[in-house]
C-alpha cells in the first residue's frame, strides 16, 4: 500500500509539473490582465473617461492600402505591440459594424481599454475597412474584403513582425456577420484580389458581437431609405440567405468562437446567436455564449454592467487562446 501511495504521489507531482509547464504563461498573463481590469473598475473608468486609453492616440500605421480591386482603395490601421519583444506578435483583427452601409474602422471606446491591455502584453491590433454597400446588396465583396485582410496579414507578416498562426478576429454587428463568413469558410472561398488569393485565410479564434447568423431572422420592415434600397435590390433572397448565412459554414474545423449578444437586442434577434452556439456544439466546435442585458444592438450605449461582463469574458477567452 505504501509503495502504491508513493507512486501515486510521484505521478501527481509529475502531472502538476506538466500542467505548470504548459499553462504557467497563461496563468501569469491572466493575472496581469485581471489586475489591470480590476484597476480600471476600481478607478470607475467608463466609456466617457477613457481619453488616456483611446486607441487613436497610439496608432502606429494609419490608412495602409491593403487592396484596390474595385476602384476604391481599402485601408487598415495598425496598433503595434507596446511590449519590446523580437518575437512575432499575435494579432487581433477588428471589423466594424454599421448595417453593411455605414461605419468606419475606428476602435469603439468600450473596446479600447481591453485591447490596449493586450497590446501591453505583446499583441498587435489591426482595424480594417471594407467596401460599404451603396444602393444594392454586395455581401460577396464585403466578405472577400475581410478575408483579404486576413490574407494580407499572412503576406506582410515579416514587414510588421506578425504571427499569422495566432490571429483572432473581433467583429461587431454587420462586421461580425462578415467575420463569421470569412473565418468559417475555406481558404479558396470568397476570393477577390488575385495576389492575396495565394495566401491562407485561416484564423485561430473569433469573437462575434451580435452578428446576424441567419439572415432570414432579420426584420426588414421599417428600415431606413438606404437599407430598404439594399434589401429591395436582392432578387433571389433564398440564394442570398443560403450563401451568406454564417451558420451554414460551421464545421469541425471552424475556429474557437465567443458569441456576445444582448437578449434585448432590438435589431438582430438573440435567437440567431443561440442557433449559432447550438450549431457549434453540434459540430464539436469550442464555443461560448455571453448574454448581455442592455437594450442596445452595438456598443455605443452599452451599460457599465454589460461592459464589465463583456470585458471579463473577452479577456478570459483571448487568454485561453493566447500563445503568450
Amino acid at each position: 500500500m505504501k509503495r502504491f501511495l508513493k507512486w501515486l504521489l510521484i505521478i501527481l507531482v509529475a502531472l502538476l509539473i506538466i500542467f505548470i509547464a504548459i499553462f504557467h504563461k497563461r496563468i501569469i498573463l491572466t493575472y496581469r490582465l485581471v489586475d489591470k481590469y480590476i484597476s480600471l473598475k476600481d478607478r470607475n473608468v467608463t466609456t466617457e473617461k477613457v481619453d488616456g486609453l483611446k486607441m487613436s492616440k497610439s496608432m502606429n500605421y494609419k490608412d495602409i492600402i491593403y487592396k484596390n480591386t474595385n476602384g476604391i482603395p481599402l485601408t487598415l490601421d495598425i496598433y503595434s505591440s507596446l511590449k519590446k519583444n523580437s518575437d512575432p506578435s499575435p494579432v487581433i483583427l477588428y471589423v466594424h459594424g454599421g448595417s453593411w452601409v455605414y461605419g468606419d474602422k475606428s476602435i469603439p471606446n468600450a473596446l479600447s481599454p481591453i485591447l490596449n491591455a493586450f497590446r501591453e502584453e505583446g499583441y498587435t491590433i489591426i482595424s480594417t475597412s471594407y467596401e460599404l454597400m451603396r444602393g444594392k446588396a454586395n455581401f460577396n465583396k464585403q466578405v472577400t474584403d475581410v478575408k483579404d485582410t486576413i490574407r494580407w496579414i499572412y503576406k506582410n507578416k515579416s514587414n510588421y513582425n506578425l504571427d499569422p498562426n495566432e490571429i483572432g478576429v473581433i467583429g461587431i454587428s454587420a462586421g461580425a456577420h462578415l467575420s463569421l463568413l470569412a473565418s468559417y469558410s475555406s481558404n479558396d472561398e470568397f476570393t477577390d484580389d488575385k495576389d492575396l488569393s495565394q495566401y491562407p485565410s485561416k484564423i485561430k479564434y473569433l469573437i462575434d458581437f451580435a452578428g446576424p447568423t441567419d439572415l432570414s431572422l432579420l426584420n426588414t420592415n421599417n428600415l431606413n431609405y438606404d437599407l430598404t434600397k439594399i434589401f429591395n435590390s436582392i432578387k433571389d433572397k433564398d440564394i442570398v440567405i443560403k450563401k451568406f448565412n454564417p451558420i451554414n459554414y460551421v464545421g469541425k474545423r471552424s475556429p474557437n468562437t465567443l458569441i456576445i449578444h444582448s437578449n434585448l437586442d432590438p435589431m438582430v434577434p438573440y435567437k440567431s446567436s443561440e442557433e449559432l452556439y447550438d450549431k457549434c456544439v453540434e459540430e464539436h466546435v469550442k464555443a461560448e455564449l455571453i448574454t448581455l442585458n442592455s437594450n442596445v444592438h452595438d456598443l455605443s450605449n452599452i451599460s457599465n454592467t454589460d461592459i464589465a461582463s463583456m470585458s471579463e469574458g473577452l479577456l478570459k477567452f483571448i487568454v485561453f487562446n493566447s500563445p503568450l
